[in-house]
């Protein structure tokens, strides 16, 4: 699968829009994670869109707690909590400040460069666990700016032409109890990094009639 180059860096109103419409777009953007003089990057291939209190799924439901405050603050900036004990979870903060939502990334390939300058070893990061583990991303990673900045910073990168030919698709999210239904997953169409599910719903093409549908 032939992926496009990316172009600039998104500034903060990328994600000053509804979580659905920054999931849309997130999935075929490039995540980079800057840590002086050392970079990771990432091809996100998949994301799920959490609400506030429209969201009973959302940690941001019940209002304002410690753990989800971010949520509620401006958006940009990385919210990272654990599960089951074990694994970190990655969100970006969406919508102004003042109203909660966020977007999780579930999955990634990670471009790892290889001695000598040869290229790069390409790792599929299936599920929010092993994407933070691939990018070395933990709880002391909560609150990090997403759009720049000075120290350790993470930057999106939109991709460059070359992928509208590719189809994104929407589904149900994953691995929560309630409103499992909601059609809030976006995937690259086919990657081998997407979680698996018992039947996807239709894909939808890349266009910007699709993006403007999402809010």
């Amino acid at each position: 699968m032939t992926m496009a180059k990316p172009s600039a860096a998104v500034d903060r109103s990328f994600f000053e829009r509804p979580p659905d419409a920054v999931a849309f777009d997130l999935v075929g953007s490039w995540l980079v994670v800057h840590d002086e003089p050392r970079e990771i990057r990432a091809f996100i291939v998949e994301t799920e869109a959490y609400g506030g209190n429209n969201d009973p799924a959302s940690h941001a439901f019940r209002g304002p707690t410690k753990r989800s405050e971010i949520m509620f603050g401006p958006a940009g900036f990385l919210y990272v909590y654990l599960i089951y004990g074990m694994h970190w979870c990655m969100n970006i903060v969406t919508e102004p400040s003042g109203t909660a939502s966020a977007v999780l990334l579930r999955a990634a390939e990670l471009y790892v460069p290889t001695p000598g300058g040869a290229g790069d070893e390409v790792v599929a990061l299936r599920g929010p666990g092993n994407l933070t583990r691939g990018l070395g991303i933990t709880g002391a990673d909560n609150g990090l700016d997403c759009c720049g900045g000075e120290g350790r910073h993470l930057t999106i990168r939109r991709p460059g032409p070359g992928l509208n030919d590719l189809a994104t698709g929407q589904s149900k999210r994953i691995g929560i109890t309630h409103e499992r239904e909601r059609p809030s997953r976006y995937f690259l169409v086919g990657h081998p990094a997407v979680s698996k599910l018992p039947v996807d719903r239709s894909a939808t093409k890349r266009t910007d009639r699709n993006r403007k549908s999402l809010g």
